[in-house]
């Protein structure tokens, strides 16, 4: 917990004096709060858990204006920004209706597909991979990264997160072949970020933290499979109801996300072996476990 000259002077970024913080339910990712103000209505606050995860609130703040202004409810960004080395995050409170959302589910299906069509022009470089701006060539350089790395003297290999090269190599080539739409990715769409406002009136979505650019609707729809099949934290009813309003409710559409979610695995624990040793056994080990599930799924 941060402590009082620290949210002082983040508020004051906003004007107004915090007079009481309230813990609101979210993520893992972020701590958050409702934070009540003198002068002012309420905001919501956040900040990372984890200290050495990156800044993704100027990502965030983009994708939250740009999403709104294709018509898709949001909570409003008010401010973002470092204070003694800690990232934060300012936004409007959005009051929630008591009625929940309807079939939640279907409506974040309908997000993937609209989230997918804001536009880009305007977006900063840190939403790109480092594969560049150009989205069509940067998926494929991603997956020829992911191949070209399957070699007999990976790493990876040898540490466990995969047995069999064959396999996961024509997943990649698979995917390598397709034809996808590009645009941009919610990259947490679950029911923690949907917030009512009646049953006939479609929810506020909020958490654009994890905004990011790919195959679209399939990145979002990449996570919510991993949930389902991997995860087993949301059941197959509400993955069907996602994929569904989603437009991937085939079951050749399913066997995409779970060559999708295949390559992830593999890419994250590549990732980790380069970036967080401390996090790299626990990577290996998920990618073990989530391939041998998709084997089992597209066998």
């Amino acid at each position: 917990m941060v402590d009082d000259a620290w949210l002082s002077a983040v508020m004051r970024s906003i004007g107004g004096t915090p007079t009481r913080l309230e813990p609101l339910p979210g993520g893992t990712v972020n701590h958050t709060f409702r934070v009540e103000r003198a002068g002012g209505n309420p905001v919501v606050l956040r900040y990372p858990v984890d200290p050495l995860r990156a800044d993704e609130f100027p990502v965030e703040a983009w994708a939250a204006d740009a999403a709104a202004r294709t018509g898709i409810a949001t909570a409003e960004p008010l401010a973002h920004g470092v204070e003694a080395g800690v990232a934060f995050s300012l936004s409007t409170y959005v009051a929630p209706d008591d009625r929940a959302v309807l079939r939640p589910w279907s409506w974040l299906g309908v997000y993937a597909r609209t989230v997918g069509r804001v536009p880009l022009h305007d977006a900063p470089l840190s939403l790109y991979s480092r594969f560049g701006k150009d989205l069509h060539t940067a998926w494929a350089a991603h997956l020829d990264y992911n191949r070209t790395s399957l070699g007999p003297d990976d790493v990876l290999l040898k540490d466990g997160a995969y047995e069999q090269r064959a396999v996961v190599d024509r997943m990649f080539t698979h995917l390598a072949r397709g034809t996808y739409e590009h645009g941009l990715a919610h990259g947490d769409l679950a029911p923690r970020n949907l917030i009512s406002r009646g049953p006939e009136t479609p929810p506020v979505l909020i958490d654009w933290g994890g905004a990011e650019t790919g195959p679209t609707p399939w990145t979002d729809a990449r996570r919510v499979f991993e949930w389902c099949f991997i995860d087993e934290s949301v059941d197959r009813q509400d993955y069907d109801d996602f994929a569904e309003a989603a437009g991937l409710g085939s079951d050749r559409a399913r066997d995409e996300l779970a060559m999708m979610t295949a390559l992830h695995l593999v890419d994250v624990t590549r990732w980790a072996l380069d970036n967080r040793a401390d996090l790299y056994a626990g990577y290996v080990q998920r990618c073990r476990d989530g391939l041998d599930v998709i084997q089992e799924l597209i066998r």
